[in-house]
């Protein structure tokens, strides 16, 4: 009966192992509860009526604190950002364009070390606006369609790093986003 009591101890014991190494394989994959919303409307317009300018909403809509670089606007680089991405399609539909670029980064302090000294908090609610203007990428545009819409990129750092900033009490975005695509017409 001992010798009983001691196999079935031993595999209550095993069992909690594997339910603990089951619960932790979950936390791993656990959803990020950074959350954010990224919204753009029209600031100003052009003397035809055209959108000028976008102002471009980033929020905090989930129930933790966010801490993330601050998100700029134009080329995207490993700290993440806001883009926006532009389409020109002509009238006659045999010509179009598109806009990108490219951004690269240095030698920089520690992931940590740039957390703590430079990046910004967003409580839940919190929000940040920026404003870009459309004005140099429309004026040399002839008649068609421009379809627009703005990328959110979060910063890119390993699953090592994730853990590292989560562990110090960062919670960082780590979905890419973006907004309904929108058009108007150029004539």
């Amino acid at each position: 009966m001992v010798k009983s009591f001691g196999v079935a101890m031993a595999c209550a014991a095993l069992g909690i192992g594997a339910a603990g190494a089951a619960g932790q394989r979950k936390m791993e994959n656990a959803p990020n509860p950074a959350q954010l919303e990224l919204t753009s409307e029209v600031a100003a317009t052009t003397q035809d009526g055209y959108p000028a300018v976008l102002r471009i909403t980033l929020k905090n809509v989930g129930s933790v604190t966010v801490d993330m670089p601050m998100p700029e606007v134009g080329c995207v680089s490993g700290d993440g950002g806001l883009e926006i991405r532009l389409l020109w399609h002509s009238l006659d539909g045999k010509s179009g364009a598109g806009g990108g670029c490219s951004a690269g980064s240095s030698d920089r302090p520690r992931l940590l070390d740039r957390a703590r000294d430079a990046w910004i908090r967003l409580q839940p609610g919190e929000f940040i606006v920026a404003s870009e203007s459309l004005r140099p990428r429309l004026n040399r545009l002839g008649p068609g369609t421009v379809e627009y819409w703005i990328e959110y990129t979060p910063l890119t750092i390993t699953p090592t790093e994730m853990v590292e900033l989560t562990n110090a009490g960062y919670f960082v975005p780590s979905e890419k986003i973006e907004t309904p695509r929108e058009k108007f017409d150029v004539h």
